[in-house]
This record gives C-alpha cells, structure tokens and sequence, in this order.
C-alpha cells in the first residue's frame, strides 16, 4: 500500500470495519488472521503518513512560527 495514496478517513473507517469483524467472533481463524494482517498494512501506512518528525514546527508559508 502506497502511503501517499492512502486517504486517511476510509483507512479508519476500513480499521473499524476490521475491529467490528474481529469483535464480533463469528469468522474463521484463517480470515481472523488475514484481516489482522491487513489491519497492520493499514496501520502502518496511517503511522507514515502522520508522522510529525522530531515535532518541531517547520515555516511553509513564509510566516515566522513564534509570529503566531
């Protein structure tokens, strides 16, 4: 899964989706298993996309971020 193609609201709706399933216990160990995995594609595609760094807050509009 490609990180800049992700949309982050259907990724959560799609992990909600998954733990809802999960939850619910009436599925398959093996189909358990594959939407755990997916869950992790998911996952660690929404941690890349919003990862903030080092938390510093960086100028991109030309503004002074003490200014505001």
């Amino acid at each position: 899964m490609e990180t800049a193609d992700i949309d982050i609201g259907d990724t959560i709706a799609r992990l909600e989706e998954i733990a809802e399933t999960l939850e619910e216990g009436a599925i398959e160990l093996e189909q358990a298993r594959e939407l755990r995995e997916e869950a992790d594609e998911h996952l660690e595609a929404l941690r890349h996309e919003l990862d903030v760094g080092d938390g510093d807050i960086i100028e991109i509009d030309g503004e002074d971020p003490d200014d505001l």
